[in-house]
C-alpha cells in the first residue's frame, strides 16, 4: 500500500490531476483483468488528514511528558507549580521575540516570506499622522483588535469623517464582546488555558465596564434599532450586568422591537438577579417565553440552556424537576437536542438534594455512550467534573465513573475538558472514588497510567492513596509512594507523612522475604534523611514528633537499619526540646531489646540515657536485668551503665539477676 502511494505521488503533475478528475466525477466501471472497478466520488482531504490517521494508530505513552515539554528527564515538571511555570515561560520567550518586533520595526525591514505574510509584520501604531478612513476601521474590526478599533474610530471622530451604520455596528458588536478590551491573542495557547480559570471565578462578578467605550457608543446611536439594542444586552449580561441590561430590554420591547434570539435568552437568565424566590423566576422565564411565541421568535438550544441555568438556582424549590422535565419536553417540539451543558444543569437540578438519590447521570450516559461529542455552549466544558463528582459523593458508584472516563476518551471529547483547573479537579474526584471503592491493583493501574504527567495528585489525594495501600498492606508500593511524594513536593505535608509511616509500621509482617524487610528498613532511612536535609535547608517546615520518629524506629529495625534507628535516637535525645510528643513505649523497648540481642552496648547507652532524660514509662530494671542475663560485659560497660542508673540501683539489679540465674 505505501508503494502504491509513493508512486502515485511520484507521477507528473499533469497525471495526479487527471487522477483527482477521475475520482471526482460520478462512479465508472473500468476493466482490469476482466472485472469492474468502481472508482468513489472524491473526498476532500486537509493537509493534515494523514498525519491525524498515522497519529490515531499510536496510543499515548503514560511514561511521555507532554510534547510541549522538552524530553528531558532534567527538565520535565513533576509538580502543578512547574507545569504552569514551564509552559508559561516558553511561551512568555515568544511574547518577548513579539514585544522587540513591535518596538523596533526598523530593525525587521527584510521579507521574511514570499507571497508577504501579514501576521509576521510588525503591529501598527495609529496616531493622528495616519491618513485613516472607514475601510481602515473596517480591516482593524475584522481584525479583531479592540485597542486599535476604539482609536481609528476615536481619530476618525475626531477628524469629522462619518461613519457609516454597518460599521458602527460591527464596532458595537466586537467592544460588547471583548467589554471594551483586547483579548488574548489566539497564538497565547497556554496562557489562554491556564487564565480559564481566572475567567470561571469571575463567571457570577459583574465585570461589564459600565463608563466604558461599549455604553458611549451606544449612546451616539440616534435611533438604535434592533441590532443595536441586541447586541448591547447581550454584551451586558456576558459580563453579568444583568439590572442594566434587563432596562434595556424593557425599554426595546416598549419600542416593540423584535429582537436576536440571544437577546431573549439574556433576559431570560436575568431572573436570577431581577427576581427572588422560585415563582417569581418562573413568571419571568414564561412571560419572555411568551413574548417570544406573541413575536414568532422560535427558541434554540441556548434558550434551553438559559431555563436550565435558572433552575439550578431553584434545585431546592420541589417543582424545579418538573418544570426541567417540562422544558426538555418543550425544546423536543422543536427538535431541540440537549447538548453537555443541558445534562450539566440537569445533574445540578436532580442531585441537589442528597437525601433522595438520583440516577439521572446513568441515563445521561445512556444517551451519550460512544459519542464523539462537539462543543455547543461554553458551558459544556463544566459536565465532566459535575459528572465525576457525582460519581464520587453522590451515587458513590465507581463503574458509572468508569462510563464516565471511557466516554472522555471517545473520539476528541477530552477536548471538552475544559483547563487545567477543570482537569486536575476531574482526576481529583475520580482517584477519592477509586480509593474508596476499588482494589489497590487497579488503583495503582491509574496511578501508574495517569500520574504525573496527565495529574498530579493533590495532598488530600496522596493521603487516600497511602491510606488505601496501608488497608491492604500492600508494601511493594511504598518505595514509589515516596519517591512521588518527595518530587511533588508534599514531604512537607505531616499528614501524608504520618500516614505513611503509620501505615508502614503497621504492616510488618514476619513472613515477608528478607530482601523485602531490608528494602522497608532502608525506606525509613530514607525518608528521615530526606526530611532533615530538607528541614536543615529551609525548605520544609515540618515539625517532627514522637510518634512519628517511633515509627521510623520500627520500620528501620524491622529491616536491620540499626545505623538510621539510632540517629533517630540520637535525634530524640539531642533534640529533644524540638519534638512534639515522645515515641511510644514500645517502640523504645523493642529498640532496646533489638540492640541487646545484636550486642550494640553504645547503643543501649544512649538509649537508656533518652529513658531517663524524658522519664518514658518503660521497665528498665527488666531491661537492665536483660542485658546483665545476655551479654557479657566488660568493667568499663559496667561502669558506664551503673553510673546511669546509679551504682546501688546497678549493684540491687545485679544481685538479683545472679540469684535468678543460680
Amino acid at each position: 500500500m505505501l508503494n502504491c502511494f509513493r508512486t502515485t505521488l511520484l507521477k507528473k503533475p499533469s497525471e495526479n490531476i487527471q487522477i483527482f478528475r477521475l475520482t471526482s466525477t460520478t462512479s465508472e466501471k473500468l476493466p482490469s483483468n476482466g472485472d469492474n472497478i468502481n472508482i468513489p466520488k472524491y473526498i476532500h482531504r486537509s493537509s493534515t488528514d494523514i498525519l491525524k490517521a498515522i497519529s490515531s494508530t499510536i496510543q499515548r505513552d503514560p511514561t511521555a511528558a507532554h510534547y510541549k515539554y522538552h524530553d528531558d528527564p532534567y527538565l520535565i515538571p513533576v509538580s502543578n507549580f512547574q507545569k504552569r511555570a514551564y509552559a508559561l515561560s516558553q511561551e512568555s520567550g515568544r511574547k518577548a521575540a513579539h514585544w522587540i518586533r513591535n518596538q523596533h520595526p526598523d530593525l525587521f525591514n527584510h521579507k521574511v516570506a514570499f507571497p508577504p505574510i501579514e501576521k509576521f509584520y510588525p503591529k501598527v501604531f495609529y496616531d493622528e499622522s495616519h491618513e485613516l478612513d472607514e475601510n481602515e476601521l473596517k480591516k482593524v474590526i475584522e481584525k479583531g483588535v479592540v485597542s486599535d478599533a476604539i482609536t481609528v474610530y476615536n481619530l476618525l471622530s475626531k477628524n469629522g469623517i462619518e461613519i457609516s451604520s454597518d460599521t458602527q455596528q460591527a464596532l458595537l458588536e466586537l467592544v460588547c464582546f471583548y467589554n471594551n478590551q483586547d483579548d488574548i491573542e489566539e497564538d497565547w495557547i497556554e496562557e489562554r488555558w491556564y487564565t480559564q480559570v481566572n475567567k470561571e471565578r469571575e463567571e457570577l462578578r459583574n465585570t461589564w465596564k459600565s463608563n466604558g467605550f461599549s455604553n458611549s457608543l451606544f449612546s451616539t446611536i440616534k435611533s438604535p434599532n434592533a441590532h443595536h439594542y441586541s447586541t448591547i444586552i447581550q454584551g451586558m449580561s456576558k459580563y453579568n450586568q444583568f439590572e442594566e441590561s434587563y432596562k434595556l430590554y424593557k425599554e426595546a420591547c416598549e419600542k416593540k422591537l423584535i429582537l436576536s434570539i440571544n437577546s431573549y435568552n439574556s433576559a431570560i437568565r436575568s431572573a436570577i438577579y431581577v427576581k427572588e424566590g422560585a415563582d417569581h423566576k418562573w413568571l419571568h422565564i414564561q412571560e419572555i417565553l411568551n413574548q417570544m411565541n406573541d413575536l414568532d421568535v422560535p427558541m434554540n438550544l441556548m434558550t434551553l440552556n438559559s431555563i436550565l441555568y435558572v433552575l439550578t438556582t431553584m434545585a431546592i424549590s420541589p417543582e424545579s424537576k418538573k418544570y426541567a422535565l417540562k422544558t426538555i419536553a418543550e425544546a423536543k417540539k422543536f427538535n431541540i437536542e440537549p447538548c453537555l451543558s443541558s445534562f450539566y444543569y440537569l445533574i445540578q437540578i436532580f442531585c441537589s438534594d442528597k437525601k433522595n438519590k438520583s440516577t439521572i447521570l446513568v441515563d445521561i450516559l445512556n444517551l451519550l455512550e460512544g459519542k464523539t461529542l462537539n462543543i455547543k455552549d461554553i458551558a459544556d466544558t463544566n459536565f465532566f467534573v459535575a459528572a465525576m463528582e457525582n460519581c464520587r459523593y453522590h451515587l458513590q458508584n465507581f463503574s458509572v465513573a468508569l462510563r464516565v472516563h471511557s466516554l472522555l476518551l471517545t473520539g476528541n471529547n477530552y477536548n471538552l475538558i475544559g483547563n487545567s483547573y477543570k482537569e486536575s479537579v476531574y482526576y481529583r474526584h475520580f482517584f477519592a472514588i477509586l480509593c474508596q471503592n476499588e482494589s489497590t491493583e487497579l488503583l495503582m493501574k491509574y496511578y501508574n497510567d495517569l500520574v504525573p504527567h496527565i495529574y498530579i495528585p493533590e495532598p488530600s489525594i496522596t493521603e487516600m492513596i497511602v491510606k488505601s495501600i496501608n488497608v491492604s498492606a500492600a508494601v511493594e508500593f511504598y518505595p514509589k509512594l515516596w519517591s512521588d511524594i518527595l518530587m511533588f513536593d508534599q514531604a512537607d505535608r505531616e499528614p501524608v507523612i504520618v500516614e505513611l509511616t503509620n501505615g508502614m509500621a503497621q504492616n510488618l509482617f514476619p513472613s515477608f522475604e528478607q530482601s523485602v524487610k531490608e528494602e522497608l528498613g532502608q525506606l525509613a532511612g530514607t525518608i528521615y534523611d530526606s526530611i532533615e536535609e530538607r528541614k536543615e535547608t529551609g525548605k520544609i517546615k515540618m515539625s517532627w514528633t514522637g510518634s512519628l520518629l517511633g515509627n521510623l524506629i520500627e520500620v528501620c529495625l524491622f529491616g536491620d537499619n540499626i545505623q538510621n534507628a539510632t540517629e533517630i535516637i540520637m535525634k530524640l535525645k539531642n533534640n529533644e526540646n524540638e519534638i512534639i510528643g515522645v515515641p511510644d513505649s514500645q517502640n523504645i523497648t523493642n529498640f532496646l531489646n533489638y540492640c541487646i540481642n545484636k550486642n550494640y552496648f553504645n547503643e543501649i547507652l544512649i538509649c537508656v540515657e533518652y529513658i531517663l532524660e524524658v522519664g518514658l514509662e518503660v521497665d528498665l530494671d527488666i531491661l537492665i536485668s536483660k542485658i546483665i542475663k545476655s551479654m557479657v560485659l566488660s568493667p568499663m560497660q559496667r561502669a558506664h551503665l551503673s553510673k546511669l542508673i546509679g551504682t546501688e540501683h546497678y549493684v540491687e539489679i545485679e544481685s538479683k539477676t545472679e540469684s535468678v540465674i543460680s
